[in-house]
């Protein structure tokens, strides 16, 4: 993916996350631990992911879970996949662990 715009919302960058856009396609990159602030993070960049101009999303989780991922990670998922069904764009997961990818994948993602 080329990054035409790369965009963070408030501490985003220093945790981690960074919102990148090519066209229509946008990538939320979490390149740390998953951690409750890491979550909040995203679900702020999902707001600007999710607007008129975006057909897909993908999330991309490629650093591990930490000690809170477990709880967080499914609920950050199931927000992600709410945001983008309002603003009418497909959504990706996808995950560099294996430990990121059982999980989803126990969890039904």
């Amino acid at each position: 993916m080329t990054v035409l715009e790369h965009e963070t919302c408030g501490q985003a960058d220093d945790l981690g996350v960074r919102l990148e856009r090519d066209g229509a396609l946008v990538r939320i990159v979490v390149a740390g631990e998953l951690t409750a602030e890491v979550s909040a993070a995203v679900r702020e960049l999902l707001v600007d992911a999710c607007d008129g101009r975006s057909r897909g999303v993908e999330l991309a989780i490629e650093g591990g879970l930490g000690p809170v991922g477990h709880e967080v990670l499914p609920h950050l998922v199931d927000v992600a996949a709410r945001r983008c069904w309002s603003g009418s764009c497909l959504l990706t997961v996808t995950a560099s662990t294996p430990e990121v990818r059982e999980l989803l994948a126990a969890s039904g993602f």
